[in-house]
């Protein structure tokens, strides 16, 4: 009876698993707060859904792409933008001379800043509007996404939406 009871059990386990729905972990970049300092978790930033746009941006670095190597899942990019909108004014700060810095990472989709000149430093959250005007802008029919914008307060830094591979 024990032996039956366990395989119940065990089935029943296995069928409420199957159930749920997994999404890939959100990654912060180096030296910003972990999902668990903040009281997040991965699952809960995949399911806030899509943002509502924001303002205007410069038109000085922005764009698309710019290859098709540069394309991810725009769901991936959607987290991570939730994400860097929940640090509020946390710096997200980037080397001069041109260094990339990687703010996150989900999935297959990485959200990175790249200075253009000397070290420079946003609102994480205004570098997550950034990234959203990319997926908000280049978003393909196939829900694919990849490109470029400037935080709106600086044309020092550039935010780039991608694949981690490319």
């Amino acid at each position: 009876m024990a032996c039956l009871q366990s395989i119940v059990v065990a089935s029943l386990v296995a069928i409420a698993a199957a159930g749920e729905t997994k999404y890939p972990e959100v990654v912060p970049g180096p030296g910003l707060p972990s999902l668990a300092q903040l009281g997040l978790t991965s699952a809960q930033l995949y399911q806030m859904g899509t943002p509502k746009s924001f303002g205007t941006f410069s038109a000085q670095w922005s764009g698309c792409g710019p290859v098709e190597d540069a394309y991810t899942n725009v769901n991936d990019a959607i987290a991570c933008f939730h994400y860097l909108d929940s640090l509020g004014d946390q710096d997200c700060f980037v080397r001069g001379g041109a260094a990339i810095s990687q703010f996150c990472k989900a999935g297959d989709a990485q959200i990175t800043g790249q200075s253009v000149g000397p070290d420079v430093s946003v609102p994480c959250r205004e570098a997550g509007q950034a990234a959203l005007w990319v997926i908000d802008h280049c978003t393909r029919p196939d829900q694919s996404v990849a490109g470029f914008q400037n935080p709106s307060t600086t044309t020092g830094m550039v935010v780039d939406v991608a694949n981690i591979r490319y």
